[in-house]
């Protein structure tokens, strides 16, 4: 069971994402062709630690192994989303490694009965800020080459 909560107006989701960074760029997955890019990713479960909810997360959706590097950024980040909804997300930023070439692909993830279009693309670290890649202060901190640690709120409703 996935930890999250939600009304007809609110939504509170509690996530993990992993950036995996190879040879100066970066993997990223654009989901059901919503138009952006972001860390691949998803909810943790009830009773699962971070650090394997991104293991699980990878080899559910990359098909890969992955090791964590380390935790760089926990974000508090407020949106609204395409149907109006106010989202309340607390993502876990990793850093991670795993042996993958550096080739974009497609495939479809069965996510709990839902079917899901994934298509993954790697970016060049130094070219990031020509892509819609979502959140955009992970995104620039990256751009930077910042791994330390960052407590990030980012209220994108004001």
């Amino acid at each position: 069971m996935d930890i999250g909560l939600k009304t007809d107006d609110k939504s509170f989701k509690f996530r993990v994402a992993g950036c995996l960074v190879k040879d100066n760029s970066l993997l990223g997955v654009q989901m059901c062709h919503n138009g952006f890019y972001c860390f691949p990713g998803g909810h943790l479960h009830v009773g699962e630690d971070s650090i394997a909810a991104i293991k699980r997360e990878f080899k559910e959706e990359v098909l890969v192994d992955c090791k964590v590097e380390k935790l760089f950024a926990v974000m508090e980040n407020f949106f609204k989303n395409k149907k109006g909804v106010l989202v309340h997300e607390v993502c876990f930023f990793y850093l991670l490694s795993a042996d993958v070439e550096r080739k974009d692909y497609n495939r479809v993830e069965n996510d709990e009965g839902e079917l899901k279009d994934l298509e993954f693309k790697w970016f060049d670290l130094d070219k990031l800020d020509k892509v819609d890649f979502r959140p955009d202060r992970i995104k620039e901190k990256l751009q930077k080459k910042d791994f330390s640690f960052e407590h990030i709120i980012y209220d994108q409703t004001k």
